[in-house]
């Protein structure tokens, strides 16, 4: 392989080309089908590569390398697309993101199981990953990875040298449990490393206020038509109903979950894709939570309780408490700023997001731990943005005299130091603009009485 500084140039197999602080591993704009397949090759007769015209609307290519798959009936049914080895050892930054365009199925819906993961090779055979699920939509996405994210495979000695990969390869998972056989296909296009995340997002959504405060549902059956069960392992049960009284309405969220023996069990109840909404940088995500006293006795650093947010490509964000809310009898409310969640934080469409989920994990334990049970409740989730601090006055001593001092400006923004003697009419001392967080002006010693106010001019 060889490396060029240009990024018009054309591969026909897996070349690594420069350009804008960025390496384009491939950008399947192959002539033919039969050039596709000396780059990279099906695992089994089961897979089918194709070039397609196919391609993401804000894409720079022509092509993209379209992937049919036919999925057995079999538990882990998984497909391989193996990519011949690289010419030149591709060397990946810890700190940089391996990107791809993604185009998912809804035929992946009757997965239990659809992760698609990038494999990654060096010159010493040692191999890791990168993954996340397939698009249960035809949709394109766009799949960004940070490179120290990578996963040691259980089969693998040990984790590669990022600066010395000589193969890709990528990994289609099909389910977990043993389903019955069927057929999906997605597409791939532009696989690149780069220095930042690749982003494209629409134009945010309106913010949603109320996420959800239990009141709309007529009964236990409405609650459950709206939410689904997200459990594990296997053996958890969750159950959802309606709880009465509440600590604010009438209703709230009753979790009732029976974990599973072993370690790491948790359930949860996911709404399903509503309308777009947008979180803003500076929100706030409140709701009430009440816990279960009966699993303090085990509760250890893997009692969490998590609320989290999806876009439409189920990229997700995390708020996540210790164990008090979760053995707590009182109710408690919490209160998260988006600062605070953590998750795809770089890559995930704020401005759009279509879901969320509220879990409960009952312990770490061991592999010995035995199963136990817990019922939850939660109430009354919200998103706010808090009012920005209005400006303040106090009143500073100096050699030359008493002076105000202005504080919690904002650079740029013009203020109006008003007075009155009597309330009936005010009249401006100084106006301010701010060059900084604070500001002073000397007070007016001939004045025998006077009040004051700071406020901030309303743009024209």
């Amino acid at each position: 392989m060889k490396k060029y500084q240009w990024f018009g140039i054309l591969c026909g197999g897996l070349c690594l080309v420069s350009a804008s602080a960025q390496t384009i591993v491939d950008s399947f704009e192959y002539a033919s089908d039969d050039e596709l397949l000396a780059a990279w090759l099906p695992g089994s007769g089961n897979t089918v590569l194709t070039t397609s015209d196919t391609v993401a609307p804000g894409s720079s290519s022509t092509k993209s390398m379209r992937v049919d798959f036919n999925f057995g009936s079999s538990e882990w049914a998984t497909e391989v697309l193996r990519g011949v080895e690289l010419g030149t050892e591709l060397v990946i930054p810890p700190t940089s993101y391996v990107t791809f365009r993604l185009r998912g199925d809804p035929a992946f819906s009757v997965s239990d199981f659809r992760n698609l993961y990038l494999y990654a090779y060096d010159a010493d055979g040692n191999f890791g990953r990168w993954g996340g699920a397939t698009p249960a939509n035809a949709d394109w996405q766009i799949v960004n990875h940070l490179a120290s994210s990578m996963e040691k495979p259980w089969d693998s000695t040990a984790l590669p040298d990022l600066s010395r990969i000589v193969r890709l390869a990528f990994f289609q998972y099909g389910s977990q449990a043993k389903l019955d056989p069927y057929t999906a296909t997605i597409y791939i296009d532009e696989l690149t490393i780069r220095d930042t995340p690749l982003v494209e997002f629409p134009a945010p959504s309106a913010p949603r206020t109320l996420i959800d405060d239990f009141e709309g549902y007529s009964n236990d059956d409405a609650l459950r038509a709206f939410y689904s069960y997200r459990i594990s392992p296997a053996a958890t049960i969750a159950t959802a109903s309606l709880e009465t009284p509440a600590p604010q309405g009438n209703k709230a969220l009753k979790l009732a979950i029976n974990f599973a023996g072993g370690q790491w069990p948790w359930g949860s109840v996911m709404s399903p894709k509503v309308a777009p909404f947008s979180m803003p940088t500076n929100a706030v995500v409140s709701l009430r939570v009440k816990g279960d006293p009966s699993l303090a006795s085990i509760a250890d650093a893997g009692t969490v309780f998590y609320v989290s947010f999806y876009d439409s490509a189920e990229r997700v964000i995390h708020y996540t408490t210790d164990k008090a809310p979760v053995v707590s009898s009182d109710w408690i409310t919490l209160q998260a700023p988006v600062g605070e969640f953590w998750g795809d934080t770089t890559t995930i469409d704020m401005g759009n997001l279509v879901q969320w989920r509220i879990l409960v994990e009952g312990w770490e334990g061991t592999a010995d731990t035995t199963e136990g049970a817990g019922t939850f409740y939660v109430d009354d989730i919200t998103i706010a943005v808090p009012p920005a601090e209005l400006p303040r006055l106090t009143i500073v001593r100096q050699a030359g005299g008493l002076m105000f001092g202005m504080h919690r400006l904002v650079s740029g923004k013009t203020y109006e130091l008003r007075t009155t003697a009597d309330f009936t009419q005010w009249t401006t001392a100084t106006t301010v603009t701010a060059t900084s967080e604070t500001a002073t002006w000397t007070i007016d010693s001939t004045s025998s009485k006077a009040f004051y106010q700071l406020v901030q001019k309303s743009s024209p």
